[in-house]
């Protein structure tokens, strides 16, 4: 299952099959943050400069002063809701007692947001995030936002899942239609159920043969609903390299 939500919070998690996504996963309209969040810490004295950063050496963007200043507010504002959603998990687990202290780790850096990306509150900041990655788009140029896009869509690929099936029949032309995206949402959703049980009965070592069985089961379903252009497009996609 991703790990996520899920210098963008952390770097995108790769797994490989597409079937191993939790059925979530931005699409490629979208311009959602696929795996990548803009923030790792709440400390920041600078909140842009993690923005400026990451589009500086993963996308090769460098933003204009008069982009820094408009994005600048959206970007702070944006930072504030993460250290409100830390400080609000922070106070639910100290009325808990111990039991989020123990669930943290001793030790665990109070400045993290390693902690949120898991529970409830991982919805949350991925809202956030992908509310922010629409704001710095549309404070990007039109060369700028293709660029950018083809960087999210190539990481949403490498994550899998019903995310990436959704880019790759973008990008061949032969998107899903409203009607088969709900369809295929439930597909990944049962494959992701079962990677968990499997998971949790083998105690996080699970046969590679079951795993190989799930996501066989999982596009036997999935191309059923394709259109013939769509199902090439899968079959193209699956035998490239990964």
């Amino acid at each position: 299952m991703k790990k996520t939500f899920w210098l963008f919070i952390a770097l995108l998690i790769a797994i490989p099959a597409f079937a191993q996504d939790d059925g979530g996963g931005g699409g490629g309209g979208a311009l959602t943050g696929g795996g990548n969040q803009v923030f790792t810490r709440i400390d920041a004295v600078n909140p842009m400069e993690p923005v400026k950063a990451f589009l500086q050496s993963k996308v090769g963007i460098t933003l204009s002063a008069d982009q820094e200043k408009a994005l600048r507010p959206q970007v702070e504002a944006s930072f504030q809701q993460i250290r409100d959603l830390a400080a609000s998990v922070t106070t639910q687990r100290g009325a808990q007692g111990q039991e989020g202290g123990r669930r943290g780790g001793r030790g665990a850096d109070p400045n993290s947001l390693a902690a949120l990306q898991s529970g409830p509150a991982a919805d949350q900041l991925k809202k956030i995030n992908d509310d922010l990655m629409v704001k710095i788009t549309n404070g990007l140029t039109a060369d700028q936002q293709t660029a950018f896009k083809k960087y999210l869509n190539g990481e949403i690929k490498k994550a899998g899942g019903f995310g990436a099936l959704k880019v790759t029949m973008e990008e061949a032309g032969a998107p899903l239609t409203a009607e088969q995206e709900p369809q295929i949402q439930g597909f990944y959703s049962e494959d992701a159920q079962q990677r968990a049980q499997l998971l949790r009965e083998s105690q996080g070592k699970p046969d590679s043969a079951k795993l190989a069985d799930i996501d066989k089961t999982t596009m036997s379903k999935v191309v059923k609903v394709l259109t013939a252009a769509q199902r090439k497009a899968l079959l193209d996609s699956r035998a490239k390299p990964q």
